[in-house]
């Protein structure tokens, strides 16, 4: 009878091998969250290191000149 309900249990209950490990979706995130900023690290770097190539310091911005304007009417 033992056998029996043992057979019984291991249908309902089956075997968790299969089963992923106990918090495997954390271990996902931390992952990624890992690889993303080890990316960001490497092009941080590619983007200073091109930067340094270029010229020490950045090209300031040109203002852009203001348009006349034509009175009109009154003199």
């Amino acid at each position: 009878m033992n056998e029996k309900i043992r057979e019984k249990a291991d249908r309902v209950f089956p075997n968790q091998n299969d089963r992923h490990e106990k918090g495997s979706a954390m271990t996902l995130i931390r992952q990624a969250t890992e690889a993303q900023r080890a990316k960001s690290a490497r092009l941080r770097a590619e983007r200073i290191a091109r930067d340094d190539e270029a010229g020490a310091a950045p090209a300031e911005p040109v203002k852009a000149k203001r348009a006349k304007t034509v009175r009109r009417g009154r003199s």
